[in-house]
């Protein structure tokens, strides 16, 4: 019984973000690691002889498209702790707590499930994009399948005018 309650908080989650007046049209990336090295540690590259720990510990990377989604963006992120949030006072863009949904269901060729590090633009116009980095995922409730909502951070490196770069 319990156990129902994420997933139909999940499926009203994504009829919110896939239907609300101020989502946002949007298409999802994630970085793979283009760079090859003469070791492997369990099939993983190595940066130095120490394993490379995610893909942001890499410089050379591509995008690779994930798909097509909405982007709900439901606050500014607080983090629990005091020095995190003086930090946050003092960045020019705060983080933004969003919710996103892929545009195919589950069973669909195309969907997929945002991760950490992923990279969603946000379409503006025709050929006017503005790239935000998935930093953390965050959820209300701890039973599974667990929520989720995504704590996003503007990227101005991602942000294009003329055009998608991907």
């Amino acid at each position: 019984m319990l156990n129902s309650v994420p997933s139909q908080i999940a499926k009203g989650a994504r009829a919110v973000t896939l239907r609300h007046p101020n989502a946002y049209e949007g298409s999802a990336y994630r970085k793979v690691v283009t760079r090859t090295a003469p070791t492997q540690l369990g099939g993983v590259p190595t940066m130095g002889g120490l394993g490379v720990l995610d893909s942001e510990d890499e410089a050379e990377y591509e995008l690779h498209e994930l798909g097509q989604c909405m982007i709900l963006m439901v606050g500014q992120y607080q983090p629990s702790s005091l020095n995190d949030r003086e930090r946050i006072v003092d960045m020019q863009y705060p983080q933004t707590l969003t919710l996103i949904e892929p545009l195919a269901e589950s069973d669909e060729e195309g969907y997929f499930m945002p991760d950490k590090h992923d990279v969603v633009f946000i379409h503006i116009y025709e050929g006017t994009a503005i790239g935000f980095e998935i930093l953390d995922i965050v959820g209300d409730v701890n039973i599974p399948p667990y929520t989720r909502k995504y704590v996003i951070e503007k990227r101005d490196e991602l942000t294009y005018l003329d055009g998608f770069p991907y």
